[in-house]
């Protein structure tokens, strides 16, 4: 971590970690999203968003190998991932210099759209060409909010929920799309020169608490029912939409 922390500064970017960690164990979802505003007070947003990408990768391949069973069957949709990609390098070029309010608000709107459906509409599925089309729109906007600020979870994992898969599908579907975002952003954070070796360091020092906590949310998420784990999900994502319009409206 940066020279000159103190240790209550630690302990909270500590705990940050392991609660994000815990929920990404038990939803699949919720690391960077509770991790980097914790550790943006204290190292800025560009370093925290640096930080947390080896941490997310790893965390992502642990999630994979753990779901591993629940890849039978499944098929990747090329027109949520591929925009997203794309979009992702405009966003790490975007994060070094540029306001991130009117994206964070962007996205907490079309958040707010799908929180909708999945509230009033439990059935809501994105199928056929419409639900292609709403689906690469959607990912445009989800991939430059995840090279911009770290931080894509609402849009995607609501996008995923759509899909209406088993708890560890959702799971799986979660960490294989973060996963290869986490990737791309490593590669594409080192060639904008924002990917140094102390940044490494410090992402390694972050697994610490990443993993502990990690391997608890995955011990519980097998003693919960669906009902009780798509409910989980459904307040993740509302709480993160509440943390998006904070953030977005000044708060």
């Amino acid at each position: 971590m940066e020279a000159g922390l103190d240790p209550y500064a630690l302990a909270v970017i500590f705990c940050g970690i392991a609660a994000g960690a815990f929920v990404k164990g038990l939803t699949g979802l919720g690391l960077p999203l509770v991790a980097i505003p914790f550790m943006a007070g204290f190292l800025g947003a560009e370093h925290s968003v640096a930080v947390m990408q080896i941490p997310g990768l790893v965390s992502n391949a642990w999630l994979l190998w753990n779901t591993r069973q629940a890849a039978s069957g499944m098929t990747l949709r090329y027109e949520m991932l591929v925009p997203a990609l794309v979009m992702l390098f405009f966003g790490v070029w975007f994060l070094d210099s540029s306001e991130n309010r009117t994206i964070i608000l962007l996205l907490a709107g079309v958040v707010a759209a799908f929180l909708v459906l999945l509230v009033f509409n439990p059935s809501f599925r994105l199928v056929g060409a419409r639900g292609r089309l709403l689906t690469a729109g959607a990912s445009l906007c989800g991939g430059f909010a995840q090279g911009a600020t770290g931080v894509s979870g609402p849009l995607f994992s609501t996008l995923i929920l759509s899909f209406r898969l088993s708890k560890d599908a959702f799971v799986f579907y979660n960490a294989l799309l973060f996963g290869v975002f986490n990737l791309f952003q490593v590669a594409i954070l080192t060639a904008f020169g924002l990917m140094s070796w102390r940044r490494v360091t410090e992402s390694l020092i972050v697994l610490i608490p990443m993993l502990i906590f990690q391997y608890l949310g995955m011990r519980v998420r097998g003693a919960v029912s669906l009902k009780f784990f798509n409910g989980v999900v459904i307040g993740m994502i509302a709480l993160m939409e509440v943390k998006l319009l904070w953030e977005g409206l000044g708060g």
